[in-house]
């Protein structure tokens, strides 16, 4: 049996997102790995800032350890006991390392928050969503969310 993964980008989650992973999980009863992407340039950026200042920085482990923490409570708030869950807490890129956890873990179903952007928005600045369909090789499920 294999897994799959809800990527949540943001410390909150798109409910939207979290109901239709769990109806799947639920009617298929897989597993659900909630993956908490903490942007790798963000968290490079932060570090710099606080060297910068003569100030420390929190470790990979540190930040990994607290997104993994946020994701398990995002995971017992909407999954409660209904759907086994694995909480990632991780310092990454989407898609990049998503698919690395997908081909990992043996996931077959990716769900994804994507941002509405017209085909010239994706064009000019990318689109993680986008790349994920493409590059995934199984489905992808994407809810959108006004770019913001």
């Amino acid at each position: 049996m294999g897994t799959i993964i809800v990527v949540l980008d943001s410390a909150n989650p798109n409910e939207q997102l979290l109901n239709a992973a769990k109806t799947y999980a639920t009617g298929t009863e897989t597993e659900v790995l909630l993956c908490r992407v903490i942007d790798r340039d963000q968290y490079e950026d932060e570090v710099l800032t606080k060297a910068e200042a003569r100030k420390r920085g929190e470790s990979i482990e540190k930040i990994e350890s607290k997104a993994e923490a946020g994701a398990a409570v995002i995971g017992k708030e909407y999954f409660g006991d209904d759907v086994q869950y694995t909480p990632i807490g991780v310092i990454g890129t989407i898609p990049e390392d998503i698919l690395d956890i997908a081909e990992k873990w043996d996931s077959n179903h990716i769900f994804a928050t994507g941002k509405k952007r017209s085909p010239t928005g994706k064009m000019l600045f990318g689109d993680q969503a986008q790349k994920l369909v493409l590059d995934f090789d199984g489905p992808v499920t994407i809810v959108t969310q006004p770019a913001g």
